[in-house]
């Protein structure tokens, strides 16, 4: 798994090529519209370590992120009536010097906090759950800010082995000047659903997910003329495309993955395989938010496009160390500018066991994401689950 890993890193960054630098159009009106567009991993430590393949594998709130239905997917240790549960995790990407592969070589990149907070009843579950990401834009002194909300209903069917889940999700995204007011805010909103199918004793899963496109209507800026605010010609929208994600995942160890187990942790080595596809549709006269800072209008998410993430976890030392690798193509959405390649790692350490309503253990989680001109970090302090 260790050798693995390594062997990951080192041809992805074997492959590292340099940015190229171009020229765009300047712009010269406001039609066009922001593309709110992520192809890299996004999540808790589990997720990004796994290299962003977590549809089917990631549970409770973290999982939401990606898939509504996972707030109904019980951990095979929690035999309760009801639970809760909760996440925030940190990773930051000041070490990259093109964060959202948009071609233009330049120090810093996004800084990222997600977490949730949700509860489960019987068979029912619900979560809200948020992402907040805040990123300098490359050739100006401005700063782009990107909230994601999600609020979600799941449910266990118990007779068909299947969770399902849904809600809205709310997104706002604003334009920042080093002092006084942002440029502009505007928000949106639209549907999220999911469904996990976990057959009993069995030791696979799958999983699939989907995301409404956002749009956040007609751009309006109170403190300046959008046709020159600060220098600047401003968007008439901003939209966050559709996705769609499909994915599975299977799990080799001595007793089946699908089953509830009557001990408060799982200890027993075991391997887990994870993949995931990702569809995320095209955005109508969608425009790169960096290219905006200098006055350039660089074509994005004019098609759609497809990325692929794989990655396993290892529970090496049942209860107190797992390993996680893994792996994903970024596919390419700003014009001139292609996919790229990355590799990822973490891990989980037990630091300490105690008591409290029950059997407690403490442990760190630490994650990176490498790839060409890419560099994401992340670390994490909670329960061992």
């Amino acid at each position: 798994m260790i050798r693995l890993g390594v062997v990951v890193i080192v041809l992805t960054l074997a492959a590292v090529r340099p940015a190229r630098a171009q020229s765009y159009p300047p712009i010269t009106s406001r039609a066009y519209a922001i593309d709110l567009y992520d192809g890299v991993a996004i999540g808790n430590t589990d997720m990004v370590g796994m290299g962003g393949a977590g549809a089917a594998v990631v549970l409770g709130t973290a999982g939401v992120v990606m898939n509504p239905s996972a707030m109904a997917v019980r951990p095979t240790t929690d035999n309760d009536r009801w639970s809760l549960d909760y996440h925030l995790d940190f990773l930051t990407g000041q070490y990259s010097s093109d964060y959202d592969n948009n071609g233009q070589v330049a120090s810093g990149g996004a800084s990222l906090i997600t977490g949730g907070f949700g509860g489960r009843i019987g068979n029912w579950g619900a979560a809200a759950t948020s992402v907040v990401q805040q990123a300098p834009v490359v050739g100006s002194s401005l700063t782009a800010n990107a909230l994601r909300v999600r609020f979600v209903l799941a449910r266990w069917i118990p007779q068909i082995d299947l969770a399902v889940g849904g809600g809205l999700q709310v997104a706002g995204f604003q334009i920042v000047p080093p002092s006084g007011p942002a440029l502009f805010t505007i928000t949106g909103r639209g549907l999220v659903a999911g469904a996990t199918w976990l057959p009993h004793g069995e030791s696979f899963r799958l999983a699939t997910a989907l995301d409404g496109g956002i749009d956040g209507g007609e751009l309006a800026a109170d403190r300046c003329d959008p046709a020159d605010c600060m220098g600047y010609i401003l968007p008439a929208r901003a939209r966050a495309p559709a996705r769609l994600v499909a994915g599975g995942a299977y799990r080799w160890a001595a007793t089946a993955w699908n089953q509830q187990v009557q001990t408060p942790f799982r200890d027993e080595r075991s391997l887990t395989l994870a993949a995931d596809v990702v569809v995320t549709g095209a955005t109508a006269s969608g425009a790169g938010v960096e290219a905006f800072g200098m006055h350039e209008l660089q074509p994005s998410g004019r098609h759609t496009v497809v990325g692929v993430r794989g990655g396993a976890a290892l529970e090496y030392l049942p209860g107190r160390l797992r390993l996680r690798g893994g792996s994903y193509w970024e596919p390419g959405r700003l014009d001139g500018v292609g996919g790229r390649a990355h590799a990822t790692f973490g891990l989980d350490l037990r630091v300490l066991a105690f008591q409290l309503f029950g059997e407690r253990r403490g442990r760190i989680s630490l994650t990176g994401d490498v790839a060409d001109r890419y560099r994401n970090l992340g670390f994490s302090i909670g329960f061992w689950h």
